[in-house]
């Protein structure tokens, strides 16, 4: 039933400009990874080096934006026409419901990160970066910001379940990931915020990948059950 779930709301969004905004953050990246200087830093691998001028553009601020708008989307059929009603109609689960849309939406965030590995690479490469790509590195930093966007997905989803303009929980993320370019370099805030977690994440630490356990524990850990399950439970007792 999840499988035919998941077929179903691909459907739905096979024809709409979603898929365009995949492109967004990769390619602003890009252009900056292009444009830029890389930093000089004796010893790093130069990969390492476009990396971390690549991913503050794509994590920072982009990411945590597009899962809002990837979350609308998701959601936009269904507060149309009384797609609620319909969906809620067929002899299928709420909480089944609810996780396709939430694996809808992590999808589309794996394709996001997939494409802004695929644009570094190209930039590495028309840059003549001469070094071998860390590739278990670069794979490490975007597992970890796809993890990262978990709790990010379940609060917007969550949101836009619940509000059936397009540019409410969108408004909303924004206000909340406006603070990322403070918040990243707080020890006290960084490790505990959510929204500032993707760049945290995939940003290479010495060219490693660390992040305080305090990040995937509060942060992302109980940050993920608490809005998932609130998500659940208002679609359990959403009323048509």
């Amino acid at each position: 039933m999840l499988l035919s779930l998941l077929s179903s709301e691909l459907l739905k969004i096979r024809k709409t400009k979603v898929w365009l905004l995949l492109f967004v953050s990769p390619i602003l990246a890009g252009v900056i990874g292009f444009t830029g200087s890389l930093p000089m830093e004796e010893g790093m691998n130069g990969w390492v080096l476009l990396f971390m001028v690549m991913v503050p553009v794509h994590s920072l601020l982009l990411l945590p934006l597009m899962v809002s708008v990837f979350s609308g989307f998701i959601c936009r059929y269904e507060h149309q026409n009384g797609g609620w009603r319909r969906l809620f109609s067929m002899p299928i689960t709420r909480q089944k419901v609810y996780a396709a849309k939430f694996l809808m939406v992590l999808g589309l965030v794996a394709l996001n990160q997939m494409m802004f590995s695929g644009v570094f690479v190209l930039v590495g490469s028309i840059k003549e970066i001469g070094e071998t790509i860390p590739l278990e590195l670069v794979l490490k930093c975007m597992a970890g910001g796809l993890i990262s966007t978990l709790p990010l997905i379940a609060v917007t989803l969550w949101l836009a379940m619940i509000w059936s303009s397009f540019a409410a929980p969108f408004t909303v993320n924004v206000i909340l990931t406006l603070p990322n370019m403070l918040v990243a370099n707080s020890e006290t805030f960084g490790p505990i915020y959510p929204w500032v977690q993707p760049f945290m994440m995939m940003m290479p630490k010495g060219g490693v990948f660390s992040v305080p356990i305090e990040s995937l524990t509060i942060a992302i850990g109980a940050g993920f059950i608490i809005f998932y399950t609130a998500g659940s439970i208002n679609i359990q007792k959403r009323t048509v």
